[in-house]
């Protein structure tokens, strides 16, 4: 849950630690497949054949990139020999993957060691990009097969987009251009890795983003194709019946708490998108509906950010019909309901009835955790400053000493607490 609130390679890696336990793995694969008989060697041939095509390379270029002759080439691919271990590393710096992927082999580290290269990861990033990215590169490269710790150095990354020169909001140019390619290659590997649609449905928007930005619409539009549902899935229902006739009540609990919460998620997921689209009167009773989804803080917590995007839309809605003194009660509904949303997200409460599904919900604060909040609620803060200096809409009312009242509540300078 905390990537909400966030949302390739050195030469060295070849004499690391990792590496060379790598190659002794490979090695051992090799000696099982080719002295048992099994169908291991021919997928890493396929795999060969595979990789030099997604990088665009005729097997004379890859002879001429690892020193060898272009029918050395053709013989792996063909399946005819196997690559001699001494060029795996080139092989595999080659082709921008690992000795791991060649082979198949599937690394999964523990979730302490996967928070605590992520929160590295954001800290280098934010006090050196460079050596952030260095780092990051490294990650990837030496854990190229474990999903969780790709999910959260992509969204490490992406976060990174809007902040580095060459963000022009809907382009990107120079720095921002090749981050977002870093980031975009390790969201399609996590995409590539997951084993559920559920797992690749966290990864879509981000990568649908990235497309959006580099002028790929198309591509987005294709991507998303045959994602909406046009009717109810009743699958979780049917599979908790399942098991609770067979008197397994406690998957039946996990399934239906996993269902129940992907469903409040998503239905205020689809209330933002809304907001922007439709006439006053349906706003409100999105308010409404919002109101009943986060009786309290507990359930604000599953998407905190929804009714100040409300509040602020029926805001902006009053700016050029309504007397000032509405406008600027509106303002202050939204800088509560902001208010309230930054709390939920600093001390977050998750609700008892999910407590079955405790990996979809947020994570127990350790210091790190607790700083990475608190940046998110400050970047939230100063991107809803920043779109209200910038909007035209509020020109009208900046004269007016209540509008900087609003703004310093907004950004919680200590002004605004005096």
């Amino acid at each position: 849950m905390d990537r909400q609130i966030n949302y390739w390679l050195t030469a060295s890696y070849r004499k690391s630690l990792n590496d060379r336990l790598s190659a002794f793995h490979a090695i051992r694969i090799m000696d099982v497949s080719l002295e048992q008989g099994t169908e291991m060697d021919i997928k890493i041939n396929e795999k060969l054949a595979r990789l030099r095509t997604e990088n665009e390379l005729t097997q004379e270029e890859a002879a001429n990139h690892l020193g060898i002759t272009k029918a050395a080439v053709s013989k792996w691919e063909c399946g005819q020999s196997m690559p001699d271990i001494s060029l795996l590393p080139a092989i595999a710096d080659l082709y921008s993957t690992s000795i791991d992927d060649l082979f198949g082999r599937v690394q999964e580290l523990d979730k302490e060691s996967i928070n605590a290269a992520y929160q590295t990861a954001l800290a280098l990033l934010g006090e050196d990009y460079d050596v952030g990215l260095d780092y990051v590169r490294k990650q990837v490269r030496e854990n190229w097969t474990c999903c969780e710790l790709l999910r959260m150095m992509g969204a490490a990354l992406f976060a990174q987009i809007p902040r580095i020169s060459g963000f022009n909001g809907g382009s990107l140019e120079d720095e921002s251009l090749q981050c977002a390619d870093e980031a975009e290659r390790i969201i399609r590997r996590v995409i590539e890795l997951s084993s559920s649609e559920a797992g690749v449905s966290v990864e879509l928007p981000s990568l649908v983003r990235i497309l959006l930005w580099t002028g790929r619409e198309r591509e987005a539009e294709k991507l998303l194709d045959g994602y909406e549902r046009k009717e109810p899935s009743l699958q979780a229902a049917l599979l908790a019946q399942l098991h609770r006739e067979a008197g397994r009540n406690e998957e039946a609990l996990i399934v239906l708490q996993r269902a129940l919460f992907i469903s409040l998620l998503e239905a205020q997921s689809t209330m933002a998108a809304m907001v922007p689209m439709v006439e006053e009167s349906r706003l409100v009773e999105l308010a409404n509906l919002a109101a009943s989804l986060q009786p309290d803080k507990t359930f604000a917590s599953i998407f905190p950010t929804l009714m100040p995007t409300i509040r602020l839309q029926q805001a902006k809605n009053l700016v050029r019909t309504a007397p000032t003194d509405e406008i600027f009660s509106a303002l202050d509904a939204f800088a509560d309901a902001l208010d309230g949303a930054c709390d939920a997200i600093s001390n977050p409460v998750n609700p008892g009835i999910f407590d079955k599904v405790e990996d979809m919900l947020w994570d127990e604060a350790d210091d790190a955790t607790s700083r990475t909040r608190s940046e998110g609620v400050a970047e939230l803060r100063t991107a809803y400053v920043s779109a209200l200096e910038s909007d035209g809409l509020w020109d009208s009312l900046r004269d007016d000493g209540r509008f900087c009242q609003a703004i310093a509540r907004i950004s919680d300078s200590p002004e605004a607490r005096r």
